[in-house]
């Protein structure tokens, strides 16, 4: 009886097409019923050596099916695994591909960005149909050019990053610069997260690794998502972002964390932070915003010209500015709530945003001092920050922010530094269109 078992089982290592319904189910009856002759005659532990060579050889018979599967298996097979492996092949079969070009950062967070697309995330995009052409980074900037670039005729379904939320940024960037705008902004951008921080995906699609993120992207779906811009105005240029931009302490830990990126990968803005704890300087702005009416309904515009003249049209036409002068510790413009993929606890910066209300969230942390700071990422930590008396929470349409003297002007942007020179003013806004991500929102889904 055991001779009979180890050979179906050869046979099915050595035969790699499916077998056929007839040899399939003949074989499968007659196993089954020697089995249940065993249960009688065999003792216990012999009938249980028997029932797994049987399991082994449904599971080898499977697994070869999947390669090339007929009509023939399909009702052998588990329900879930049919399914799949149908829904992938007829993709296939009928032609229906789906044309992306990958950027790939291979520096991102530990370095092992290449490794992980090529042997988890590749294979599961190329059975969901993907056709992918893939270009790896190889300068700051790079991915950037790429997108201003790219025929967008070669990747019609969009452009799939793998990094962090800076290379995101880079080709956002990238896609809002060229002059075919109308075209660009509407090319979706999916994320692989391998960088040193992914809140983007994280906090919009629920996504913090890249096994999930290539299966999000294999049901398909998209999402709208808000896009900001933040525009030095004494020197006309324009950063666009979807994530925050920060300003006081936070972008002058991002710029000393560029000395440790290096060394210590993600780690260096832990070392940055502390750094800068101990020597912590004071930061006094200016800081002028435009509350959102709450009766006025955010409506989307078309986009018919570069995004740079769409920035704050009308805006001056207001006058129900409100204005702040002083210290503060911090100044946040969340797009959405910005839940770090990072850390046990995942806090949120900004708990009333929404990537898609057409609206900004303004976070003003006033005064200075390290106890102050101390206790301010001490309650961010358990999303208590805002309970505390020296936290300003408003929903804005606009803000600008002037450093005062030799406070540090450099402002953050979705991760990336942007530099100021003397009295920088930034000045943040929505753009009238939304981007869109590749991948369904939780809420979408549900």
């Amino acid at each position: 009886m055991k001779q009979v078992s180890c050979s179906v089982v050869n046979k099915c290592l050595a035969y790699n097409p499916c077998l056929s319904r007839n040899y399939y189910q003949r074989s499968h009856t007659v196993k089954l019923q020697r089995s249940q002759a065993g249960q009688i005659i065999l003792p216990r532990k012999l009938r249980k050596s028997m029932l797994w060579q049987i399991n082994f050889t449904q599971r080898q018979i499977a697994t070869h099916c999947s390669s090339d599967l007929s009509t023939s298996c399909r009702e052998e097979l588990p329900s879930y695994l049919t399914v799949n492996v149908l829904k992938d092949q007829s993709c296939a079969r009928q032609g229906i591909f789906r044309k992306v070009i990958v950027i790939l950062n291979p520096n991102s967070g530990f370095r092992s960005s290449r490794e992980v697309f090529y042997q988890k995330v590749q294979p599961t995009l190329e059975l969901s149909g993907f056709m992918m052409q893939v270009v790896e980074t190889a300068y700051a900037g790079h991915a950037h050019a790429l997108a201003s670039t790219v025929d967008l005729s070669t990747c019609p379904d969009g452009i799939i990053c793998v990094g962090g939320d800076g290379i995101v940024n880079e080709v956002l960037n990238g896609l809002l610069g060229r002059d075919d705008l109308e075209e660009a902004i509407q090319l979706p951008i999916g994320i692989i997260p391998a960088g040193s921080e992914n809140s983007l995906v994280w906090t919009v699609l629920g996504i913090r690794d890249p096994v999930s993120a290539a299966t999000t992207l294999a049901k398909g779906g998209i999402t709208p998502i808000d896009v900001f811009s933040v525009k030095r105005t004494q020197a006309g240029i324009t950063h666009f972002g979807l994530t925050a931009s920060y300003y006081g302490f936070v972008a002058d830990v991002l710029q000393l964390s560029e000395k440790f990126r290096l060394h210590f990968g993600p780690f260096r803005y832990v070392i940055a932070g502390v750094l800068k704890f101990l020597s912590l300087p004071q930061y006094r702005f200016e800081v002028n915003y435009l509350p959102l009416s709450p009766r006025r309904n955010h409506k989307l515009l078309p986009v018919t010209e570069k995004c740079n003249d769409h920035l704050a049209a009308d805006s001056s036409a207001e006058d129900n500015w409100v204005t702040r002068k002083g210290e503060f510790l911090g100044i946040f413009v969340c797009n959405h709530f910005c839940k770090p993929a990072q850390g046990l606890l995942s806090p949120v910066i900004a708990p009333k945003a929404q990537h898609n209300d057409g609206s900004l969230d303004l976070i003003l942390v006033h005064g200075s001092g390290r106890l102050r700071l101390f206790c301010f990422f001490i309650a961010y930590q358990f999303c208590w920050h805002l309970l505390l008396p020296y936290v300003e929470y408003v929903k804005v349409k606009h803000v600008k922010v002037r450093p005062i003297g030799k406070t540090h002007n450099g402002c953050g942007v979705d991760g990336e530094l942007l530099l100021g020179e003397g009295q920088t003013e930034w000045q943040c806004s929505l753009l009238p269109a939304q981007g869109r991500l590749l991948g369904r929102h939780r809420s979408a889904s549900e």
